[in-house]
């Protein structure tokens, strides 16, 4: 690596992936550490934000190239009341040049999805959404302080297909305090019979901050491995496989937003708290509405290039697929090798990594514990 230190420089791309925050919730579950404005906020505090975000757009759409994926984000999107979620879409769609297949991803509550937003999202072309449901189980829902109803799911999916949403991802949380294997089974049983294309499953992890911190709840890890297992069979007997950590999807329901991130993509984030990277610098807008509203300077992460390489690699090893070598080659002008080869080869004798002359990639094992990559590599 010290031969190539003082010559390496990584290249600027221009983003292909734009990801837009909606910072407002109806009430802030326990176990979020994402940044929005919970209960303290009105339909004049939206639309000073929609004013703003489109603004952002305007300054920042001739920056980017065609879009191959655009996800909103939050927050909830879906609780921006009709003409503010109206004119954030089409905010989008009129100032960026979208490609003919992009995938478009709109993040949703149930319990704020309502018809005349699916009709929007239908008309305006967003090809995905994604529903955060947690779980289905009251005891556990209870637990994570997770706020609203899954009151007609099943209409709101069907509805969602009918108006060409065709790409449905649930999320899930497991590794829950009293949450027993059954319990969990349940939890994915109740997912796959709304046919969804794309399980989000994360294992709960206590944030700084949040209220399950200030409640003093920890994780249940008695049974991770098991449960980690459990997930990966069930979901796989419906088509569903695991391409990331905590991701499962069929051959054609992967979030190529998040796929693309992961293996080092150029992105814009707009609204607060969002992040952009260009694949030298990243950068995050303030989490805070009214700073980002009045203009507060982002918060800019610049490391050496070689660092931020290794993150880059580091990041793709959090998929199934990991690596193609000529891929990072041609994406930062390094060879993995020579950016980290003693830290690959340490991580394949401990069972982590497989390497070979064309790919990199974590074993299961390595996906199981992909903190140890990520501390080996970054």
């Amino acid at each position: 690596m010290e031969g190539i230190q003082t010559a390496f420089s990584l290249k600027r791309r221009v983003p292909t992936a734009l990801y837009v925050h909606v910072p407002f919730c109806n009430g802030k579950c326990d176990y979020c550490a994402f940044y929005s404005e919970g209960c303290d906020w009105d339909d004049e505090l939206q639309d000073m934000y929609l004013d703003s975000v489109l603004a952002e757009m305007t300054r920042h759409a001739k920056s980017c190239g065609t879009l191959d994926s655009v996800f909103v984000g939050g927050g909830t999107p879906t609780v921006l009341h009709d003409r503010a979620f109206q004119r954030l879409l089409q905010g989008i769609r009129e100032r960026f040049d979208l490609s003919s297949q992009c995938e478009w991803t709109v993040e949703c509550n149930p319990e704020s999805l309502t018809e005349a937003k699916i009709d929007m999202m239908g008309e305006i072309g967003v090809t995905r959404a994604s529903l955060g449901i947690q779980s289905f189980n009251q005891s556990c829902r209870k637990m994570l302080g997770r706020r609203g109803t899954l009151d007609g799911l099943e209409q709101k999916i069907r509805g969602l297909r009918d108006a060409g949403v065709s790409h449905v991802n649930l999320d899930l949380i497991w590794n829950v305090p009293t949450q027993t294997m059954k319990m969990l089974e349940q939890d994915l049983n109740c997912s796959l019979e709304f046919e969804p294309d794309h399980i989000s499953a994360y294992a709960l992890t206590v944030e700084e901050g949040t209220r399950l911190a200030e409640r003093q709840i920890e994780a249940d890890d008695d049974d991770f491995v098991e449960a980690w297992n459990l997930i990966e069979a069930t979901l796989a007997t419906r088509g569903l496989h695991r391409y990331e950590i905590s991701n499962f999807a069929t051959p054609k329901g992967r979030c190529r937003h998040n796929d693309s991130i992961w293996h080092g993509a150029a992105y814009l984030g707009l609204g607060p708290a969002a992040t952009s990277f260009d694949g030298v610098d990243r950068w995050t807008q303030p989490a805070n509405l009214r700073q980002w509203i009045d203009g507060q300077d982002p918060e800019i992460d610049r490391i050496p290039p070689l660092d931020r390489a290794a993150e880059i690699l580091a990041f793709g090893l959090r998929t199934v697929e990991g690596w193609n070598l000529v891929e990072f080659r041609n994406l930062t002008e390094v060879d993995p090798l020579q950016l980290r080869g003693q830290q690959l080869q340490k991580l394949q004798k401990a069972g982590l990594v497989e390497l070979d002359k064309t790919t990199c990639k974590p074993t299961p094992q390595g996906l199981l514990f992909n903190d140890s990559i990520m501390i080996e590599l970054i």
